[in-house]
């Protein structure tokens, strides 16, 4: 599985900072780790807008893509779900036959810790997040491949990269692109410019991974 450390070292070899079977020097992955991190937070970003959440009771399981916010002198134990809403609440464009209309109070949706039945509850989607704001601030992305939810706000070299196994070429393209600029090694070559184009493409479409429809809103 791609640790923060392979992810470096795969960039550096990209920008030819680092020959095959050399390590970067302490520092090299000091400022490499930076950027990664903003690289990660970056496509946090990218990937749009929270589910703003203020929680107010003792215990609060969060759905997918949210922002759990913990008011200040407030203690909330918050576990991450096993698996979320089927349907996440009121559709205005169904017409009434929304089968989440007994929910509709219910919003903004809650997870669970049990099972996914595929009726109510179906598994967290690959890329999802939770964000945890308060006295203590943190960040996960959910991995399908792992069935987990990874820290994605303070990395370390030798942690688990908190994105699916199969982006660790795109994020280590995309982060190839942020060292030649601190590690002034020139502009891309021809191949990393077009696999950088084509990581952008993978991080920001996510073409295999589910997603809900979007419906534009004119008035």
């Amino acid at each position: 599985m791609p640790t923060c450390r392979k992810v470096i070292s795969d960039a550096m070899r990209a920008v030819k900072a680092v020959a095959p079977g050399d390590d970067p020097t302490a520092d090299e992955l000091g400022v490499a780790l930076e950027a990664l991190q903003n690289v990660v937070l970056e496509l946090h970003n990218a990937r749009g807008p929270l589910i703003d959440v203020d929680v107010t009771s003792a215990t609060y399981i969060p759905s997918e893509n949210q922002r759990v916010r913990v008011q200040l002198g407030d203690t909330v134990t918050i576990t991450l779900p096993n698996a979320v809403p089927l349907y996440n609440g009121f559709d205005p464009y169904d017409y009434g036959f929304d089968p989440a209309m007994a929910e509709w109070t219910a919003w903004p949706a809650q997870g669970t810790t049990a099972s996914a039945d595929g009726v109510q509850y179906r598994q967290p989607r690959d890329g999802a997040r939770i964000e945890i704001v308060g006295t203590t601030q943190a960040l996960y992305f959910y991995r399908a491949d792992l069935n987990e939810w990874m820290s994605a706000a303070c990395l370390s070299l030798d942690c688990e990269m908190p994105l699916n196994a199969r982006y660790a070429g795109a994020i280590g393209a995309l982060l190839a692109e942020r060292l030649t600029e601190v590690l002034a090694l020139g502009e891309p070559t021809p191949g990393l410019a077009a696999r950088i184009s084509a990581a952008r493409a993978n991080l920001y479409l996510q073409a295999g991974t589910r997603r809900s429809p979007t419906r534009a809103e004119y008035f």
